[in-house]
């Protein structure tokens, strides 16, 4: 996958953007938002059909500046029902730098508040999927950055409305290859239609080779003609639930996330756990980091990271606006180099990848210590958008923002899970029916291995230990800092070390000898740090992280047609990759576009480990 290249514009006396590195103009100089509105709402019938629909999705083949997603989620606020959910999907090979979205909207103050809304959540140039949530959920919206045929040929999902919206075919004729023409063919849902401004022959001729009808219609302004299509084909399955109803098992990182988001879509959510409340075992972690696992190649633990780490963030923060308990801090995290072998990796990474520097950037050992506040053992790489959190109090949060979508089925154990008459039953040890649905999620760590369906999962428990490193007021650390571990800024007068990693190691007491190993690792993270601790007098956390065979999370279907559903595998990311985690089951319960691509998804799916072919490994 090639690093990004931002859009090079310039902006025009009336404030129209150009493009240098097309030779276009992003929209005329007349046009704008009527030419949006003219063309790719009214061309693609919305007023009408937003007028009537429950969930309704648009793809489109260039976000440029945002214009188009604007005004349409303007007109979804306008005219779309209680209930109504907006799904809109969009490519883009060269993303508008922040600074420069903001200025090209400026010229709308009419679209001034959503323009700022989705600046705020606007993400890191970084190629691949990017998901962000606008309306309480209502609006989603989804960048796809990278060349178009790759993007569309890598997303799953079942669409309503084509905006087709590249440069001129003269200019940018890779927008509209014939290979762009057959993704739109697999992803269109019987009757969907198409708009665009231009009426190129041979844009007409591949809409029509894709099975869309095509007629002309009055343009917008100058422009004296545009094209309408609708798709005669048999169209995309439509893979939507009849029933709403869904049991989760599990409370943890893994099972809050799908329920959340599950109950975020409608869904009601039995949440069935053992024990007497949310995060009881590994999600019990007193403190953990979220951040980016990076190597000198786009291998799915950089492309899942990245994305769903800026997605945790996103996520943390719209539930701190909804719940106080949410522990957390965007302060940054600081990774530092083990030595200069790892050093030369994590040079070579940055060199490669080309990640933009406000999401990550090389940095020596004086501007480090300066970024944590302390001494630092060497130079290393600062993730200015990530950070730390309590595990607990995100799961109550979620559960907070579920409200009563979620029913909280707690102290009781499911021992078996079977499919009768249409729904999947829970049952306890005694064989009394705790819960049942026609969509089941096992999300309980490795316990999801005790059900038939998942029991070939190489899934193992490794043990974790923290230490509660009392605070000292002299020594105030700003940022989470990791190394060979991690150690996070203060909260409630302790910092959170650790963790170990010890596999086949069940013993769940606190040890003497692990704060020390954790000690030792924070001397040689953070020079001086670790003096005058005496390990016998340290308090601690020990769970079991579930970790796969190959370290990925292991996400999706187990039984698709039969609506059974995994999330597990999370290991010691669960911070980092919960949220992404959660909303791609929801996504896949919902029939609702998928957050990403479609070689992540096998590269995360459980039938990876049965199958003879070989995935890309992390």
């Amino acid at each position: 996958m090639a690093p990004l290249t931002p859009a090079r514009l310039r902006l025009a006396e009336d404030g129209t953007p150009f493009s240098l590195d097309y030779g276009d103009v992003y929209y005329s100089s007349d046009g704008g938002l009527p030419e949006a509105v003219h063309t790719f709402l009214h061309g693609n019938g919305l007023p009408a059909r937003l007028h009537g629909a429950g969930t309704f999705t648009i793809v489109e083949t260039g976000f440029g500046t945002g214009l188009n997603f604007l005004a349409t989620w303007d007109a979804w606020r306008a005219l779309a029902p209680a209930g109504a959910r907006l799904h809109f999907v969009s490519v883009e090979k060269h993303p508008l730098a922040p600074a420069d979205l903001e200025a090209v909207h400026r010229r709308w103050p009419e679209l001034l508040p959503l323009a700022r809304a989705l600046a705020a959540r606007y993400p890191p140039l970084i190629p691949g999927f990017h998901r962000r949530h606008f309306e309480k959920g209502g609006v989603t919206l989804t960048l796809c950055f990278g060349e178009a045929a790759a993007m569309l040929s890598a997303l799953e999902a079942r669409v309503d409305a084509f905006y087709l919206d590249g440069f001129a075919p003269a200019k940018n004729p890779a927008m509209w290859s014939e290979a762009v023409f057959e993704a739109l063919a697999r992803l269109a849902a019987p009757g969907a239609t198409a708009a665009t401004y231009t009426v190129a022959g041979e844009v007409r001729r591949r809409l029509a080779a894709a099975g869309f009808e095509v007629i002309k219609q009055p343009g917008f302004g100058r422009k004296r003609e545009m094209l309408v299509a609708r798709f005669s084909g048999q169209g995309a399955v439509d893979r939507r639930p009849t029933a709403r109803q869904v049991i989760v098992i599990g409370a943890g990182l893994a099972g809050t996330a799908c329920a959340e988001r599950l109950a975020a879509r409608g869904f009601c959510v039995d949440l069935v756990e053992r024990h007497p409340g949310a995060a009881a075992e590994a999600s019990a972690n007193p403190a953990g980091v979220l951040r980016p696992a990076l190597s000198p190649r786009w291998n799915s633990q950089t492309r899942l990271t990245c994305a769903a780490s800026a997605y945790a963030i996103a996520h943390l923060e719209t539930l701190a606006q909804q719940h106080t308990g949410l522990v957390w801090g965007a302060t940054g995290v600081l990774q530092i180099a083990r030595g200069p072998r790892h050093l030369r990796q994590l040079s070579e990474a940055m060199e490669r990848l080309r990640l933009p520097a406000n999401f990550a950037r090389l940095v020596d050992v004086q501007e480090g210590a300066r970024l944590a506040g302390v001494r630092v053992s060497g130079p290393g790489v600062w993730y200015a958008e990530a950070g730390w959190a309590k595990a607990g109090s995100v799961c109550e949060a979620r559960l907070d923002a579920a409200g009563s979508g979620v029913r909280r089925v707690f102290g009781r154990e499911a021992v078996q899970l079977d499919w009768r008459d249409g729904t999947w039953q829970a049952r306890s040890a005694e064989g009394a029916l705790i819960a049942e649905a026609p969509v089941a999620v096992l999300a309980n760590g490795t316990g999801v291995r005790r059900f038939p369906a998942a029991v070939a999962l190489p899934l193992r428990p490794v043990r974790g230990q923290s230490t509660l490193l009392p605070a000292r007021a002299q020594r105030p650390l700003t940022a989470a800092v990791c190394r060979e571990g991690c150690i996070t800024p203060a909260h409630d007068g302790f910092h959170c070390l650790g963790a170990t990693f010890g596999e086949n190691d069940p013993d769940p007491r606190v040890r003497v000898e692990d704060h020390a190993d954790n000690l030792r690792r924070l001397a040689r993270m953070l020079p001086g740090y670790a003096e005058g601790w005496n390990p016998a007098t340290l308090q601690g956390w020990v769970g079991f992280r579930a970790v796969s065979a190959d370290r990925l999370p292991i996400l999706g279907p187990l039984d698709a047609e039969r609506g059974l559903y995994v999330c597990t595998g999370l290991g010691a990311r669960g911070l980092t990759w919960s949220a992404l985690a959660g909303e791609l089951i929801a996504s896949w319960v919902s029939g609702d576009p998928l957050p990403l691509e479609r070689s992540l998804l096998q590269a995360l799916g459980p039938d990876r480990f049965s199958s003879d072919r070989v995935w890309e490994s992390a």
